[in-house]
């Protein structure tokens, strides 16, 4: 075998050979391409400069606007609202001017940003998408609605006559005060609007301020709060008609017992324990309309003693048929007619000490 023949014995190769070393090679440049793309992205800087603009020249001014929009749902056993709303956010960052005239709009993460945070909200939902409008001038504006529940802490022991103060709360999140200043917007208009999804509740007044407030993790760190409320009162309508009105019936339900002659006795009980039982029913059927609290409300108050004094009739008509038992008829008689005063006064001074104190 001469050497040439030789040669293209070793160049030739079995098929699954040949394709092995055609796969290592496609490995291999897979392998090369990674390793280039991870350099690459660690030699490219990232976009935008994420150092706060300025900052020998103090805290960044970051001035905030909030519309309600719409209150759609206020929720007082779990201490919370829901609310539309609207949001604005402008601050100055020289390092983006640009020559314009029309203004540039880019993704919030490419450019410096305070990291604006709602304190209490619960869970939230972005209609707009996360991007800036920027200036010639480098004046950036951000804008975004927000739907969703926020907490509030309630104070309910007026219920149902209360009047509460719903408030949204925005810090700049990782930045003190002396880093980001929040100040409301002068130049747009906050507020809320005046017709809400909101039939139970009438909005008095709207106010919105800045203040600081310790970190919670380091008291010595302080934040820049902004604050953006309204205060409402609860239309007590409802209650009045569903619960109040029916219970007094209840109550002076209970009441007839007095005009029966004490030696109907078996009448006097039959009535007394029915007013008992329709009372302790009503109180279920209601108990998902009152907020479940430690403290008595109001309408704990008047449900309580409405309740006592039910119970009381029960006692007294238990009193009476013993007396008109034992021969003592005319002092039973002599009990009901006191009974038939003493009762609707004690009655009528718990609603007045619940509902008018």
């Amino acid at each position: 075998m001469d050497v040439k023949h030789r040669k293209d014995v070793h160049r030739w190769k079995h098929p699954v050979e040949a394709r092995w070393d055609r796969n290592r090679a496609i490995r291999g440049f897979s392998s090369l391409m990674g390793i280039l793309l991870v350099l690459g992205a660690v030699a490219v800087p990232a976009r935008g400069d994420f150092n706060r603009p300025a900052p020998e020249q103090g805290p960044t001014r970051v001035t905030l606007a909030v519309f309600y929009l719409d209150v759609t749902g206020i929720h007082s056993a779990e201490q919370s609202f829901t609310a539309n709303v609207y949001f604005e956010a402008r601050w100055r960052d020289e390092r983006l001017a640009h020559r314009g005239p029309a203004p540039v709009r880019k993704d919030l993460k490419a450019v410096w940003h305070p990291r604006l945070q709602a304190v209490n909200r619960r869970n939230l939902t972005r209609t707009f998408p996360d991007v800036v409008e920027i200036g010639p001038k480098g004046d950036v504006i951000y804008r975004q609605r927000f739907w969703g529940d926020f907490s509030q802490p309630l104070d309910l022991r007026d219920f149902p006559m209360d009047r509460q103060v719903y408030t949204i709360q925005v810090v700049a999140a990782g930045s003190t005060n002396e880093e980001v200043e929040l100040v409301p917007d002068p130049e747009v208009p906050d507020g809320i609007a005046k017709v809400l999804s909101l039939p139970d509740w009438k909005v008095e007044k709207w106010n919105a301020e800045t203040m600081p407030v310790p970190s919670l993790r380091d008291k010595q760190r302080m934040l820049s709060l902004a604050e953006f409320s309204f205060t409402a009162k609860r239309k007590a309508g409802y209650y009045v008609y569903k619960i109040i009105i029916p219970l007094i019936l209840i109550v002076a339900m209970s009441w007839v017992v007095f005009w029966i002659d004490p030696k109907e006795g078996g009448i006097q009980i039959g009535v007394s324990m029915t007013a008992m039982l329709t009372l302790i029913a009503y109180r279920f059927a209601v108990g998902a309309d009152l907020p479940k609290v430690s403290y008595m409300t109001r309408m704990d108050q008047f449900l309580f003693g409405a309740t006592v004094l039910v119970f009381a009739t029960l006692m007294e008509v238990i009193v009476t048929s013993t007396l008109a038992r034992g021969e003592r008829l005319e002092l039973a008689r002599r009990i009901d007619r006191w009974s038939r005063v003493l009762f609707p006064l004690l009655f009528a001074g718990v609603t007045g000490r619940v509902f008018l104190m």
